[in-house]
């Protein structure tokens, strides 16, 4: 089930960074946000249950450089993502908290500027930056997931 929460004083927490400088090596993740343009949209999958974008700097000049980011919700975070209606064009603000760092070599994003994507699952808050109100929060118990896999929790 979803939390409740309007999420605004979490954003109130989180040091906003420009997408270039994501990495996996990157600390304290949970503190962090990104401001971004919807640029490009994947729709939700029933069939794969994602859904994706690509997110770019709102300053377009900073947009040639890693500049860009392919972000990808799958399982409960997809179906809020669906369900919010977020499109090309949208501006938001998304916390890193719950991120997983992927790195396929086989995937190639167009316009894609980091060399990997990051991935969210079963956490997730996320502001559409034009409709302040409008907060998507997603935090879902992973416990009995991770007790049928040996207790491995495969998120870095």
């Amino acid at each position: 089930m979803a939390e409740v929460s309007n999420g605004a004083t979490a954003f109130q927490t989180t040091a906003h960074i420009p997408i270039a400088q994501l990495t996996p090596l990157l600390a304290a993740p949970a503190s962090r946000s990104i401001k971004a343009v919807v640029t490009l949209t994947w729709p939700y999958s029933s069939k794969t249950g994602s859904v994706a974008f690509l997110l770019s700097e709102p300053d377009f000049r900073l947009r040639r450089t890693r500049g860009q980011v392919r972000v990808q919700f799958s399982g409960s975070s997809a179906k809020e993502v669906a369900k919010s209606g977020i499109a090309s064009g949208d501006g938001i603000i998304l916390s890193l908290d719950g991120v997983e760092w992927v790195h396929d070599a086989t995937v190639a994003t167009p316009g894609r500027g980091v060399e990997f994507e990051l991935k969210f699952t079963e956490r997730l808050l996320l502001q559409v930056s034009s409709c302040p109100q409008k907060v998507i929060t997603a935090n879902f118990k992973t416990v009995s997931a991770r007790r049928l896999t040996g207790g491995k929790d495969n998120r870095h």
